[in-house]
């Protein structure tokens, strides 16, 4: 009695051979995408369920919206609003202030934050002036926009920075809310970019002595 085993091709055998090595890279290749991918989409990176109803959702169009097939609720991912200003003295100098909250904790920022809904930024400046250093400020002129983020991170939200000029109008620089101490500073005697907050501030600063040398 003869027994025939069919010969497996050796292609076949092959794939066997290589095809975890292939799955492996495949998932090694889908990662390094999405790693490149998430930086730019943070606002929206964690969203798995929707805030309406908690049906479970993923970013689309590259993770720039999310939208519910159950409710119809849609998002897009966006920039968020700061304002800040670049308040001076009589004598011309910058008013920082030294960062008590990551991120950036103990780096000096030019005083301001976030925008409440709804709010205009001119009266969103004056309030966190008021909060952050319990001076009652003017804004005076539009200076600059920055896109920046707020902080290192990979998934550290996009901001869009907008500064005015100001002028005290009362009241004694005080540190309070997120801020650790404030300081007057001349254009030689500013801190060094290495201990400014985020990359807008230094940005802003250059700007400003850079057009009033």
């Amino acid at each position: 009695m003869r027994v025939v085993v069919a010969r497996i091709p050796h292609c076949v055998l092959l794939f066997a051979a290589l095809g975890p090595l292939f799955l492996l890279f495949l998932g090694w290749f889908r990662l390094l995408v999405h790693t490149r991918i998430l930086p730019d989409v943070a606002e929206l990176e964690s969203w798995k369920h929707c805030p309406r109803c908690g049906t479970a959702i993923e970013p689309l169009d590259g993770g720039s919206r999310v939208e519910c097939p159950e409710c119809g609720f849609w998002h897009y991912a966006s920039s968020k609003p700061t304002a800040s200003g670049v308040v001076l003295d009589d004598d011309g100098r910058i008013l920082l202030a030294r960062r008590a909250q990551e991120p950036d904790k103990g780096k000096w920022d030019l005083p301001g934050g976030f925008l409440d809904e709804g709010e205009d930024p001119r009266d969103g400046l004056r309030r966190e002036l008021l909060e952050e250093a319990s001076l009652d400020v003017e804004p005076l002129e539009f200076f600059d926009v920055v896109v920046d983020r707020y902080g290192d991170e990979d998934d550290a939200q996009w901001t869009l920075n907008l500064y005015w000029t100001c002028r005290v109008l009362g009241g004694t620089p005080t540190p309070a809310d997120d801020v650790d101490e404030l300081r007057w500073f001349g254009r030689d005697e500013l801190p060094p970019t290495s201990e400014l907050a985020f990359r807008n501030n230094a940005k802003v600063i250059s700007r400003w002595w850079d057009e009033h040398a």
